[in-house]
């Protein structure tokens, strides 16, 4: 193996514990072996720590002081509460772009669309994919908005994959209303549509890794309840009014 380049080494140990996380290699309360990682990427301890100060934002690494790291609670209500938080603000940043007149926004989206129509190979629809949302970002998110929208580089983008891997015509289907409401200038609509996206996503990853065994049988209902949903849209609905000059 090729050593990483230092810049991104704390990114690939991040993507390798989560790696181990997402095929069952590691489980909730196991102790990470850091030399195990650092080996394994060919770096020193210095972006193992990197890594693992990122997942422990996350909130999927525990790191108690001079006890090493362990791996948090990792089960479908992590999973969950992660995406209803990125989607909280995913669903801002559609209903402030719904709301611009700019004809280069609605081309881009447009030319996505289009190639998301007839992608049907994993890695290419999950590019294509994060382009949609990254175009959508930077043309409605501010710089502090763009920052916290970067905090979610870890378990969101892995787990999403699942979801693509299992229902790529479900999320080939929610992007295509997603694009409706924005190209319409619809900031209701975008938002809902942004929203229920990000939470069959959510809800299609947690159904992917119980039946790789990951997580156990459903005991609980899936989130966010109907009254949850409509406060979200309600709290998104307020904040696109407040920023409207």
């Amino acid at each position: 193996m090729t050593p990483l380049v230092r810049t991104k080494a704390g990114e690939a140990v991040a993507e390798h514990i989560l790696g181990l996380l997402f095929d069952g290699t590691l489980r909730s309360g196991d102790r990470i072996d850091l030399d195990a990682v650092a080996a394994a990427l060919e770096v020193s301890r210095a972006p193992v720590r990197e890594g693992l100060a990122q997942l422990e934002r996350d909130g999927l690494v525990s790191l108690p002081h001079y006890r090493g790291a362990f791996v948090a609670a990792f089960d479908a209500r992590t999973v969950r509460e992660a995406f209803e938080l990125y989607g909280m603000l995913s669903a801002l940043t559609s209903s402030r772009a719904a709301t611009s007149a700019d004809p280069g926004l609605r081309e881009t989206l447009d030319k996505l669309i289009e190639a998301l129509t007839g992608c049907d190979r994993v890695d290419e629809f999950e590019r294509l994919a994060r382009e949609f949302r990254k175009v959508v970002n930077l043309a409605a998110a501010g710089p502090h908005l763009r920052a916290l929208l970067r905090t979610f580089s870890g378990l969101v983008p892995v787990a999403a994959r699942f979801a693509i891997e299992d229902a790529m015509d479900d999320e080939r289907a929610a992007l295509r209303r997603e694009h409706a409401a924005l190209v319409a200038g619809d900031p209701g609509a975008a938002a809902a549509a942004s929203l229920d996206h990000v939470s069959m996503t959510a809800e299609n990853a947690v159904r992917a890794l119980r039946r790789r065994g990951i997580f156990p049988p459903a005991t609980e209902p899936p989130a966010p309840a109907p009254g949850e949903r409509d406060q979200m849209l309600d709290i998104v609905a307020a904040m696109t009014r407040g920023a409207r000059p």
